[in-house]
């Protein structure tokens, strides 16, 4: 019952035609039997049922228990003739031949059918019928032949369902590795957030709690509030944005810097046709341009600012050129905010960038400062 249970619905109609087979075989040899031979029929022809069946059971890798399989229907046969030339015998070792080429080894299955032969031809001159024995040769090749062809098939077939059942499992792991992949991201960006956020908060309302407890004026505490407010109110619209960037749902890129110059006073660039880049990469882009803005008003106060967004064929890189300060030192030099360019060379590297910031000379004046990002695609 356990291997009936295990046959695969597209193989009940196989099995059935085996049976059946078997069936109308082992009625036809013990009918054709005379009286004398009668039980010795139904010996034999039991003997070869059981080699079929036996046979049947075993996959291709333990192919010697197959071949015993058919060698005992091939034998069976060749026994069924020997006792009743008259009986289907013949029809038991063609269906031997047959099924030991295909579901053999070729070299072990092509040996097996011309023992078989041999077997055949041999009995037929011995029972005085030569010319049987070119015709049962005939027949014999013939379904040697149409074993190579069924063998050959099913190969391809087992080929196949192999390939199928790897791209399967090949696609499943794949989809696996990008939900994890993204949890791993969203992970990252909200704990890169909420870590910077709140800790920065802690800091602002320690000092605000020091302020307080050394009877500073009270301007001096609510800046320290405010800041912590400011603090707050940013991580939440980063997280936002993360959150709609990883989905996707993210503007386009060079829509989202266009907004972040014109925010900064900056003017933007874009060389190369635009394409749709990877959420990630999208994110980290716009990170790094929205950074190194913000480092370009804290220290670079009245400077001209330039962001060149370049689609590359090997990539996407962005740039962010000022002239240097030009006024003095900036109110916003002791902000704070952002996540610093440490920060966010260590996240291009994680998805395969490169980041650069550092002194660039513009103009006569030798000032400048430049940051630069590419990411490959």
């Amino acid at each position: 019952m356990s291997r009936l249970a295990g046959v695969r619905p597209d193989r009940w109609g196989l099995l059935l035609a085996r049976a059946a087979g078997l069936v109308a075989y082992a009625l036809l040899a013990i009918t054709s039997a005379g009286p004398a031979r009668r039980w010795p029929t139904v010996a034999v022809v039991a003997v070869t049922v059981a080699g079929g069946v036996y046979g049947w059971r075993w996959p291709r890798e333990q192919w010697r228990r197959r071949l015993l399989g058919v060698a005992t229907i091939g034998a069976g046969g060749i026994a069924l003739l020997a006792l009743n030339p008259d009986s289907p015998g013949w029809v038991a070792c063609l269906i031997a031949i047959s099924s030991g080429v295909a579901r053999l080894p070729l070299r072990v299955g092509l040996g097996f059918a011309l023992a078989v032969m041999a077997g055949l031809s041999g009995l037929a001159v011995a029972l005085g019928h030569p010319s049987q024995a070119v015709s049962l040769a005939g027949a014999a090749a013939s379904f040697a032949l149409l074993g190579m062809i069924l063998g050959g098939a099913r190969e391809r077939a087992e080929a196949a369902e192999r390939l199928l059942a790897s791209e399967r499992a090949a696609g499943e792991a794949t989809a696996q590795a990008q939900v994890y992949a993204e949890r791993q991201r969203l992970a990252r960006e909200i704990h890169d957030i909420l870590a910077h956020t709140l800790s920065a908060q802690v800091v602002q309302l320690e000092g605000a709690r020091l302020l307080l407890a050394r009877g500073a004026p009270e301007e001096a505490v609510l800046a320290q509030i405010e800041q912590a407010q400011r603090l707050a109110r940013d991580g939440l619209q980063e997280t936002r944005r993360a959150v709609h960037s990883l989905r996707g749902e993210a503007q386009p890129l060079p829509r989202a810097l266009q907004a972040l110059s014109d925010a900064a006073g900056a003017r933007l660039v874009v060389t190369g046709p635009p394409r749709p880049v990877e959420p990630e990469t999208g994110l980290s882009l716009e990170r790094t341009v929205r950074e190194a803005l913000t480092n370009a008003r804290k220290h670079a106060p009245g400077a001209s600012v330039t962001v060149t967004l370049c689609f590359r064929p090997d990539g996407v890189a962005v740039e962010v050129l000022d002239t240097g300060a030009t006024d003095g030192r900036s109110t916003l030099a002791a902000s704070g905010g952002g996540y610093g360019l440490a920060g966010m060379r260590e996240r291009a590297e994680l998805i395969g960038g490169e980041l650069t910031a550092g002194p660039h000379p513009v103009g006569a004046d030798g000032k400048g400062y430049r940051v630069w990002l590419k990411i490959p695609t």
